[in-house]
């Protein structure tokens, strides 16, 4: 029994593309509403968050600004008191006691224009000069209350700034100044105990340059609002800047006293949507908890109906690949009946390959063996061929003649080898080049006339499997390179010499068969015909294996090479 590929298409419909659109469809409304509300409720919660902040931003300002707007009210009241103005006795005493009124007072002070202590709170050191500090000069100009940077009060000794309101007369003259100091941190805790911050604020008075004056978090503060003023200039009045940590945060900045400070309120981004992401969360988490369930009875259902049949067919197919036939569709009984089909389709192409396969196996078989036999038959040809070469150059009276035939019978000599290589080699049709060129070595120096006895050989040829078709032309290389280094590097037969060949690998994925003599050389140009005829043999062998050939040829001797691709060594 067997299934068509139009019914596979039908059961994979029916049992999965189908099932997974109708629920998906039917979560699909819900699912776009929730994503939907989940969004508008992020903006929303963004813009409140947003306006918050101002707010903040606002409020903390009006509380700082009536913090002076009372320092004010109070310099303005002992402005008019004729012992504060003159610096009678007594208004030391005065001072101290206004000094409790407000409690971010430290000190209050009177000074004469030319800027003489009249009297104090707190009294500063004799050798004391009113006159160096940063905001006198402007006090003289101004001539109306105002609030001076952040310095060091030698009466205090720590960091305070001034609230500072010029003394004038009737004329409009400069009568005098009395100025109060101003603890930063007495002013922090002020800022911190009138309302309640969030969880993570951070609020800080600062100057148009962005100085910090005071803060409820000093180190945060002096980073997101190193930029001053101009860091509000966001969408909505919002900034954004980056704290010590490099955390994004965003802030809102009010102006306090006239825009010589401002006062600004900032929270990291993560503090300021955390709420939102949680009713997001809530939002979302029906529709998820409904795609879960979905997903979860889905699984069970795939894994009990489909995915628990699909193991057993991908078994069988792995088997059947292994070559292993004898699992049969019984296993699938109690599978659905579309599972059972696709078992029953398997089990009968497992046969049909497993007769093919037979029959593959066969044919190669027999064909390797007619290979073989053609290799061998050959080789004994060749034999024959050598033979009556040999026969006919017995009878041949004149050198010129019996040379050529000698050449002809070592030549086929050599292919004759090959062919016995090629027919003795593994069944995946490669054949190891060692004992084939040594072969090849010990047959060219046999093949002499016998004279040339004094001649030493060496070999050193690296393991290297090549296919027969390149066997052939690389053994009858070796043959005709031995041949011209015997013949004609070492013409004298008395005389001793040394030939050697090497196979080793080059670079790029290429072999070097060399053969070296220490003969007397020769021309490599046609100046010989015997030699010429050798060398465009052994260049034609060499365009057969996608090789180059290389002689160099002097006095000290003769260099054959030929360079050829390892990639010959694929069959």
């Amino acid at each position: 029994m067997s299934n068509t590929p139009g019914d596979l298409g039908v059961w994979h419909e029916r049992l999965a593309v189908r099932f997974l659109t109708i629920i998906c469809l039917a979560l699909l409304p819900i699912s776009a509403l929730s994503v939907w509300q989940g969004i508008e409720r992020i903006r929303l919660d963004q813009e409140n968050v947003r306006e918050s902040l101002r707010q903040r931003a606002l409020i903390t300002a009006s509380d700082e600004e009536n913090i002076f707007s009372a320092a004010e009210q109070l310099l303005q009241t002992l402005a008019k008191q004729d012992e504060i103005r003159s610096g009678n006795s007594g208004c030391d005493r005065r001072l101290a006691i206004s000094a409790l009124e407000l409690p971010v007072f430290e000190n209050i002070t009177t000074a004469s224009p030319d800027g003489a202590i009249l009297c104090a709170a707190v009294r500063p050191p004799p050798d004391f000069d009113v006159t160096k500090l940063s905001w006198w000069k402007e006090a003289l100009v101004r001539r109306e209350f105002f609030v001076g940077g952040l310095q060091y009060s030698e009466a205090l000794r720590k960091n305070v700034f001034a609230v500072v309101l010029p003394l004038m007369d009737a004329n409009g003259a400069l009568q005098g100044i009395v100025y109060a100091a101003i603890d930063p941190e007495r002013l922090t805790f002020e800022l911190s105990q009138q309302r309640k911050l969030p969880r993570g604020a951070v609020v800080a008075l600062f100057d148009k340059s962005g100085a910090v004056v005071a803060s409820n978090a000093p180190k945060i503060a002096a980073t997101v609002f190193a930029g001053g003023p101009r860091l509000s200039k966001g969408r909505d009045g919002i900034g954004s800047a980056s704290g010590p940590e490099g955390e994004a945060w965003s802030l809102a900045i009010a102006p306090v006293l006239r825009r010589d400070f401002f006062v600004g309120f900032a929270m990291r981004d993560s503090e300021l949507s955390r709420p939102s992401y949680i009713y997001v969360l809530i939002d979302l988490f029906l529709p998820v908890l409904m795609v879960m369930l979905a997903s979860l009875a889905i699984w069970l259902a795939t894994q009990r109906l489909v995915i628990r049949w699909i193991d057993v067919l991908s078994r069988m197919a792995t088997a059947y690949s292994g070559g292993h036939y004898a699992i049969r569709p019984q296993v699938l009984n109690d599978a659905p009946p579309e599972f059972r089909e696709m078992g029953n389709t398997l089990s009968d192409m497992a046969l049909a390959i497993q007769e093919r396969d037979h029959s593959l196996k066969d044919a190669l078989a027999q064909k390797e063996l007619l290979i073989k036999e053609i290799h061998h038959r050959v080789k004994n040809t060749l034999q024959i061929v050598v033979s009556l070469l040999s026969l006919q150059a017995n009878r041949v009276r004149d050198p010129t003649a019996q040379e050529v035939l000698g050449q002809a019978r070592a030549r086929i000599n050599a292919l004759a080898l090959a062919h016995r290589a090629i027919y003795e080699q593994d069944l995946d049709g490669l054949v190891d080049l060692q004992p084939l060129l040594s072969n090849a070595i010990e047959q060219a120096q046999g093949a002499g006339d016998g004279a040339h006895t004094q001649l030493t050989f060496s070999m050193d040829v690296a393991h290297c499997r090549v296919s027969g078709d390149a066997a052939i032309p690389l053994t009858l290389f070796v043959n005709e390179a031995m041949t011209n280094a015997i013949k004609h590097g070492h013409p004298e037969p008395k005389a001793g010499g040394h030939i050697s060949v090497s196979l080793k690998p080059a670079s790029e994925g290429r072999m070097n068969l060399t053969i070296t003599d220490d003969g007397e050389g020769f021309d490599a140009g046609p100046t010989r015909q015997d030699n010429a005829v050798g060398i465009g043999l052994m260049t034609a062998l060499a365009r057969q294996v996608s090789g180059e050939v290389s002689i160099q040829s002097g006095s000290s001797g003769t260099v054959v090479t030929l360079n050829f691709p390892a990639s010959s060594a694929a069959a």
